[in-house]
């Protein structure tokens, strides 16, 4: 969220928006500037030394999160309708899709909880581009 705010946004964060209809996938998500790559790859390092510190964190844990969160950041890149539900939580590619066409919108990476509670949801639109 704190990309979108906009000198962030347009020095930044824009780079990825650049393509509003991601269909390739990882490269898709991986397409962002190199200030977000080392931000975002020391922030999941601070967070997994927190939580080991706290609470402790088996290395099981660890792969499957990472596994989720990379599998569901490039379907969140891809051109397929990849839409399902688990244990009350809902991915949908095409509510990603909508925040590259609307990116003040959709915030949520993997689920829209937030967004539904913040007012930023929007669902998804067939068709042209509307910004």
């Amino acid at each position: 969220r704190m990309l979108h705010i906009p000198a962030l946004y347009k020095h930044i964060h824009k780079h990825h928006h650049r393509i509003l209809y991601p269909f390739r996938g990882s490269m898709d998500a991986r397409n962002e500037h190199p200030v977000e790559q080392v931000t975002a790859m020391g922030l999941w390092f601070a967070a997994y030394k927190m939580a080991t510190a706290c609470v402790g964190i088996h290395a099981l844990a660890v792969l499957v999160h990472t596994t989720l969160m990379v599998l569901g950041t490039g379907f969140n890149h891809t051109g397929f309708d990849v839409n399902f539900r688990i244990l009350g939580i809902e991915f949908s590619v095409r509510a990603h899709e909508m925040h590259h066409r609307k990116p003040n919108s959709n915030y949520g990476q993997l689920c829209m909880w937030f967004d539904h509670l913040m007012g930023t949801y929007v669902p998804y639109v067939a068709g042209a581009i509307d910004k």
